[in-house]
């Protein structure tokens, strides 16, 4: 592995793992279990996003899950194994088969895109998914998607469009208390930390190490160049409001103390937990698709 490689990563009750993009552009899905928790990593390469989701779903079922080669709105259909029912990657609903309409939903775990150097700091102790896969594939950087990852352009018609940011700006997204908003990455990532409310929610954005920069090559077009995202972290911020700290690892409240950063919480000076929120790291295009009603960090 090498230190600039971009992984997704995931840490849960101490457990680490770290799920190279690069074989990851050729899957789309990992299901794993993760400090006894089942996890289905749920990867669209169209539409950017990289989700994180429990495996139980809402009916107590732990599911399974493949790509099923289906899209829609650019967005991959994946399938479960137990009953062949076909689901939206983006929402973690079900739409069709016999699970449409039931209901059942899944919910989202904490997931990352940081580089293997900067998730390996952190966790130390992390494991990492192995190229022996079983398939022979040319998993090295930007092989399989390079190629549209490095360009403006998506691969397929996308009907419901927004020219609020470019299609393929890099988001990530919360949907709290019935409310979606799309924080561009890249403004994240300035700001370092970013304090907002969402419908009743305090929350603070945490986008420190910024954004993670590829550089693969192609099968089809040779050397490329490209964004994957960046490593961003949402917490409920209760009353405090945070600000940058003397490292990444580490922010400041309003009072000039430090809280820790963790997977799971903001951790304060005498004990205080500000809990994680999850979300969506997506294109735009991928996110407004699925959320046009959305709102968007920065837009008046």
């Amino acid at each position: 592995m090498g230190a600039a490689e971009p992984v997704f990563g995931i840490s849960l009750n101490g457990d680490s793992r770290a799920y190279p993009l690069r074989i990851m552009d050729w899957h789309e899905m990992a299901n794993d279990v993760v400090g006894g928790v089942p996890v289905s990593l749920a990867y669209c390469t169209l539409c950017g996003s990289g989700i994180a989701y429990y495996g139980r779903g809402s009916d107590g079922v732990t599911y399974t899950f493949g790509s099923s080669g289906f899209l829609f709105r650019s967005n991959k259909l994946m399938y479960d194994r137990q009953t062949r029912s076909l689901w939206n990657q983006l929402t973690g609903d079900p739409v069709l088969g016999s699970l449409a309409g039931t209901g059942v939903k899944l919910n989202l775990l904490p997931v990352v895109v940081t580089t293997w150097e900067e998730w390996k700091t952190q966790h130390p102790d992390s494991l990492v998914l192995s190229l022996d896969t079983g398939y022979q594939r040319p998993y090295f950087p930007g092989a399989a998607y390079g190629d549209y990852f490095s360009n403006a352009d998506t691969m397929f018609p996308v009907w419901q469009r927004s020219q609020t940011l470019p299609m393929k700006s890099r988001v990530y997204a919360l949907n709290l208390d019935g409310v979606p908003k799309a924080y561009p990455v890249e403004t994240l990532s300035q700001e370092q930390v970013v304090n907002d409310t969402l419908g009743s929610i305090p929350v603070v954005l945490i986008a420190i190490r910024g954004v993670v920069t590829v550089k693969g090559i192609s099968q089809r077009i040779g050397p490329v160049e490209y964004d994957a995202g960046g490593e961003v972290r949402a917490f409920d911020r209760g009353s405090e409001t945070f600000s940058p700290g003397p490292d990444a690892d580490t922010v400041l409240d309003s009072g000039g103390r430090e809280w820790r950063v963790t997977e799971e919480a903001l951790e304060g000076p005498e004990g205080q937990l500000a809990l994680r929120i999850n979300g969506r790291l997506a294109y735009w295009f991928g996110w407004y698709a699925f959320f046009p009603q959305t709102l968007v960090y920065g837009d008046p």
